[in-house]
């Protein structure tokens, strides 16, 4: 049977401890997405362990929070790197930075592209 779902967030199954707001991909089950990976979405929230969680998808209007790996300048263009975060340079260009960030783990607003 398959699904639609018409909304800017999809139920899913993590596979284990997931934090917000970190790019996300699904391979049977939600892992962290990686500098090479399109992701699914962004997690909604947390999520501490196996089991249910919630994706907002990167298909959904309007802007996203992310997890910054590096600092970002404002309005610079924010890529895809390891452990789900975003960085200041890469491969895969994810959208852009709307709020600075200044180390490790801040979170920060994108405009996805």
């Amino acid at each position: 049977m398959s699904q639609y779902f018409d909304t800017p967030t999809r139920p899913d199954i993590a596979v284990g401890t997931i934090g917000a707001h970190l790019r996300v991909k699904t391979t049977g089950a939600v892992i962290a997405a990686g500098a090479a990976d399109k992701e699914l979405g962004t997690m909604d929230k947390p999520c501490t362990g196996s089991g249910p969680c919630t994706i907002r998808l990167r298909t959904a209007g309007g802007t996203c929070k992310m997890v910054a790996s590096v600092p970002i300048a404002l309005n610079g263009v924010v890529w895809a790197t390891s452990g789900g975060k975003v960085a200041a340079t890469g491969t895969v260009e994810i959208g852009i930075a709307l709020e600075a960030a200044t180390a490790d783990n801040d979170v920060i607003e994108v405009l996805r592209l």
